[in-house]
């Protein structure tokens, strides 16, 4: 117990660690961010300078040659006229430019220099609760292998329905945060619920009609997909979470359906029905890497597994779970009747792959082996409180695996390992 306090310690300094080189970091970053802008202000004075230079350069030229014309035409001969005459035409013509330089000088508008900064850079920074996620690791009993059969030791059933609410809810979305804290889709009453550790709902958010699925894509940032074809809204909404509350930072527009959604380094999967594609967040590169024309709903929810080297994708149209490798080649195919109109499909640690059927009131345990054997294993039906199962999200934490439903309870499934 000694060796593991110390070794937590330690772990812990580590982290403070981290913190101070971030701050060195941060300094860094901005006394290169001064350096360019002084010399961006210096480059401003220099070139205006020059300007000013040379405008002034311009009327000493035309002074000094109209003295020196003066000058020419006071020490000639006074009774040449000819020598008089074009000494004054010259003049004439030299005293017309130095007025049209005159007033071209005085048409300018007077040099100024401001500095506007970057707001984005203060409200990004105010935007933020912390400096970086504190995650604490450990203490967890492993999961066991991926053939393990679950039971389900106990079942509770959690009301998400808010006073507010004008339809009862549909749960068709939900994940969980490092904080403990889960995101809820509710369909029918177009809102994201973020719920504590003792499923309680904390706070809403509203969102355009009609949304369909969330996903981490940071400790304290989510994706939501909305979609609406009858107003070709095909989109994707990002939230960062700060001390419970959702904040929109900003939204995407596609040009396909947004249903499903999944992430892995830096990609969400989305999948429309018929299709999966793969949006890079960073370049906002989007492909399509698989497709089923054989029915309306042949790739209806994904999952990515934790290595990221499979894709399960559930065939609602034909009871199916496919399984693709990271690139979109189909690897295998189970059909089974276990798996009617197959909705939501969930990966948790070594890759237990849990699903979801809501025209059977079930969700099951589905074992996929490298040979492509598969095993489908009841893991919850109506004795469990299960009605309309659609959501899945596993809780590490507690070993219980979290189900929305199209009603206002969600179950919590506390499993038996």
């Amino acid at each position: 117990m000694n060796d593991n306090k110390k070794t937590f310690e330690k772990s812990g300094n580590d982290c403070l660690l981290q913190i101070q080189a971030l701050r060195q970091q941060f300094y860094a970053i901005f006394d290169q961010l001064e350096r360019r802008t002084i010399s961006e202000i210096k480059k401003g004075n220099s070139s205006v300078g020059m300007k000013i230079e040379a405008d002034v350069g311009n009327i000493d030229d035309v002074t000094e040659r109209i003295k020196k014309i003066s000058d020419d035409l006071n020490e000639g001969d006074e009774n040449n006229e000819a020598r008089s005459y074009i000494a004054f035409t010259k003049c004439d013509y030299m005293i017309w430019k130095a007025q049209v330089l005159l007033e071209d000088i005085n048409s300018k508008d007077t040099y100024k220099m401001s500095f506007k900064p970057y707001k984005a850079i203060t409200e990004y920074l105010s935007s933020l609760e912390l400096l970086g996620d504190v995650i604490l690791k450990g203490g967890e009993k492993p999961l066991p292998d991926t053939d393990h059969v679950f039971e389900v030791e106990k079942h509770v059933k959690h009301n998400v329905k808010m006073a507010d609410d004008k339809s009862n809810c549909n749960i068709s979305g939900i994940c969980r945060m490092a904080t403990g804290d889960f995101l809820f889709v509710d369909n029918c009453n177009q809102k994201i619920k973020v719920l504590d550790n003792n499923y309680k709902v904390i706070s809403t958010c509203d969102v355009p009609e009609h949304p369909q699925n969330v996903c981490l894509i940071g400790e304290r940032e989510a994706a939501v997909t909305v979609n609406k074809n009858s107003e070709d809204r095909h989109e994707i909404h990002f939230f960062r979470v700060r001390s419970g509350t959702l904040l929109k930072t900003r939204s995407i527009k596609l040009q396909h359906e947004c249903r499903g959604l999944a992430y892995k380094s830096g990609n969400l999967f989305i999948t429309s029905h018929t299709s999966l594609h793969v949006y890079n967040i960073s370049s906002g590169q989007n492909r399509q890497i698989y497709s089923d024309e054989t029915g309306d709903y042949t790739v209806h929810r994904c999952a990515v597994s934790p290595g990221g080297s499979r894709i399960y994708i559930t065939n609602y149209s034909h009871d199916q779970l496919i399984t693709l490798n990271k690139d979109g080649t189909k690897l295998f195919t189970l059909t089974h009747s276990g798996l009617q109109n197959a909705w939501d499909v969930h990966v948790i640690s070594l890759g237990h792959v849990f699903v979801s059927c809501p025209v059977l009131c079930t969700v099951v345990k589905v074992v996929v082996v490298k040979d492509g054997t598969h095993t489908v294993t009841p893991l919850a039906g109506k004795k469990e409180g299960l009605t309309e199962p659609k959501a899945l999200c596993f809780n590490s934490s507690t070993d219980t695996l979290v189900v929305g439903q199209f009603e206002n309870n969600i179950v919590e499934l506390k499993l038996k390992r």
